[in-house]
């Protein structure tokens, strides 16, 4: 069951990337950006068994926001990107803060809809602070480093790939470390990000047939 719902969010990311970007063009891939980057945000939270391995659901579109960077390098080049992810470190901020502000509204007692989210993001305050730091640093980084290495090497897919191993390995080791610190074991943490770190390049490779296909793809509208 969580093997389908993990192939689901796959397949949705990419419908959100190729249906934003071919309705609104260069301005709909930012839309994409802030939407699996809120998604991103909100999955993280999340750790399930995939293929047996144990991983942070919000590996998938996290590697989501870096095939947006990719893209719109290759369609556009370095002009607005950085732009682009200040945006997006805006909105992670803007998040966090709405999440903890939430996590201290209790429903009133004659209220039978409301649903009490108190103490759901208590023991989970770390991630509200680290992640739009991350997520900023890590779209920073992905940015930089796939510009340089594609003056040197023009194949896209290798591109994406040498990307991918250097980037996610610092984000994946600080995030989950510092993240898990206390709640887990240094041992358990660690299996947790590798094995998020292993799918998370599966998924990359993956990523990279469709990244093609955007790529190639002629606009609908713009």
């Amino acid at each position: 069951m969580n093997e389908l719902l993990f192939i689901i969010i796959v397949l949705l990311t990419f419908l959100t990337i190729s249906c934003l970007s071919k309705i609104y063009g260069k301005q709909g891939l930012i839309y994409a950006l802030i939407v699996l980057d809120i998604i991103s945000f909100v999955l993280s939270f999340k750790i399930i068994e995939v293929f047996r391995l144990n991983i942070n659901l919000g590996i998938v579109p996290f590697i989501s926001t870096s095939s947006i960077i990719y893209i719109y390098l290759i369609k556009y080049g370095l002009k607005d990107i950085k732009k682009n992810e200040m945006i997006c470190l805006y909105t992670n901020v803007t998040i966090a803060i709405l999440l903890m502000i939430m996590n201290y509204m209790i429903p009133a007692i004659t209220e039978t809809i409301s649903i009490n989210i108190q103490g759901t993001f208590e023991h989970n305050y770390k991630i509200l602070i680290l992640f739009p730091i991350m997520m900023f640093l890590s779209q920073y980084l992905v940015a930089k480093l796939y510009y340089f290495v594609s003056q040197i090497q023009s194949n896209t897919s290798i591109c994406i790939i040498l990307t991918y191993i250097i980037t996610a390995l610092i984000y994946i080791i600080i995030f989950y470390i510092i993240y898990y610190i206390k709640a887990l074991s240094l041992s358990d943490s660690l299996y947790i990000g590798l094995s998020t770190y292993i799918v998370g390049l599966i998924v990359t490779i993956i990523n990279i047939v469709f990244i093609n296909l955007i790529v190639n793809s002629k606009k609908v509208l713009k």
